[in-house]
This record gives structure tokens, C-alpha cells and sequence, in this order.
């Protein structure tokens, strides 16, 4: 039993990168009391900020995969132990414009219990849209506000010219349509032109190279 514990824990922290967590813990307040964001959180850290802000709900973001199955086994244990419900919500940075998974999404923030955490692996690009679409839906923000508030290289981490930046380019053209209904709005939108769009807005190489490479972000 011990061995199969460290080799779950050599596979989380080695193999899937989760070691840097330890340090990159990226955690802020989306609404205080009630919505929190952050990367990948380690079983120490997701205890401790369950018992100190009281979370009663983790939504994963990243969603089960075989490439952060050990990560998901720690998370889940640490939640089972402390009573904390669970939620898989996988997103995609890259291509965020999903009208079923924001739909869920919005299912999801309106029917957990609070205070709730919401994460992904860095905490930088599908937390960001998720915190961007909380303030919209929940708080009633404009997405135009909530993304200045939460759209931020600091202290977050999100990078607008990465591949990621389509969160903030199909979110701008919401705001810049007049519409009302997010997801309404993207039910009429040619999704594949849009990302056509924003593939030749942007032209960094460099910045892709330290996105893939360096950060591995997913």
C-alpha cells in the first residue's frame, strides 16, 4: 500500500508536473466568501484553504484525464476526507467558445453551494474565463468590466498572445456585438471563423514556445 502511495505521489508531482505547484499557487478572491481561483492546488494547500475559507465545492476545470491522473486521485481523496463536494467541469483554453461546456458551466455556478474554488493547472487562462463568466452571470458584470478585472497578466498569469488569448478575443466581440445573452450569442456565431480570426490576429512564436514548452499549460 505505501509503495503504490509513492509511486501515485512520484507519478503526480515528477511526471505531471504538479511539483511546481507547490510554489505557483496563484489563489485570489473572486468575490470574497464566495468564489475563489487559483492553479492546481496540493493536497496540503487545498486542506488548508478549505478549512480557512470554508470551501464547499472544488471545481476542476481541467476535468479527468489520463495525462493529470494522479494529480485528480490526490484532489479527490483530500475532498472525499473533508466532506468538500467535487465537480468535473473540463474547459479548454484554446478553444473556450464551447456553447454546451459554458453552459454547464453557468449550471454549475448557479446550482454548487458556496464558498466554492474554481481551478485548472496554472490557474492563468480556464480559471480566468471561468472568474470572468462568474462576475458576468452571478454578479451581473458587464463582460467588458469583469474582464479588465480578471483577463490580467498580473497577478495571474493569463497571456493575451498565447494561444489562450482566444478567451479574451471571442469575449471583446461579445461585448462589442450589443447582445445581451452570451450564449445565445455564440449559438449564432460561425465558431470555426472566429478562431480562423483570431489564429491570423496573432503571430508569436516565442510566446507559443514558452506557453508549450516552458509552462506546459494545457
Amino acid at each position: 500500500m505505501a509503495k503504490k502511495r509513492w509511486r501515485l505521489w512520484w507519478r503526480a508531482y515528477v511526471k505531471e508536473h504538479h511539483a511546481v505547484n507547490t510554489l505557483w499557487r496563484n489563489f485570489h478572491a473572486v468575490e470574497s466568501g464566495r468564489l475563489y481561483r487559483s492553479a492546481q492546488p496540493t493536497p496540503r494547500q487545498l486542506e488548508a484553504w478549505v478549512r480557512r475559507y470554508g470551501i464547499k465545492t472544488v471545481i476542476n476545470l481541467r476535468g479527468r484525464s489520463r495525462s493529470s491522473e494522479a494529480v485528480y486521485r490526490l484532489e479527490r481523496a483530500v475532498c472525499r476526507r473533508l466532506g468538500v463536494r467535487y465537480v468535473d467541469m473540463k474547459l479548454a483554453s484554446r478553444n473556450p467558445a464551447d456553447v454546451k461546456k459554458l453552459a454547464r458551466l453557468k449550471e454549475v455556478f448557479e446550482g454548487v453551494e458556496y464558498p466554492a474554488l474554481i481551478h485548472c493547472k496554472a490557474g492563468a487562462d480556464r480559471s480566468t474565463l471561468a472568474a470572468v463568466l462568474y462576475r458576468h452571470w452571478m454578479m451581473g458584470e458587464p463582460i467588458k468590466e469583469a474582464l479588465e478585472k480578471e483577463a490580467r497578466f498580473w497577478p495571474y498569469g493569463y497571456m493575451a498572445a498565447s494561444k489562450a488569448g482566444m478567451i479574451g478575443f471571442f469575449l471583446e466581440r461579445f461585448a462589442r456585438s450589443g447582445e445581451k445573452d452570451l450564449l445565445a450569442w455564440l449559438g449564432k456565431e460561425d465558431l470555426l471563423a472566429m478562431r480562423s480570426a483570431f489564429a491570423a490576429s496573432r503571430k508569436s512564436r516565442l510566446v507559443d514556445w514558452v506557453f508549450e514548452k516552458v509552462l506546459r499549460r494545457e
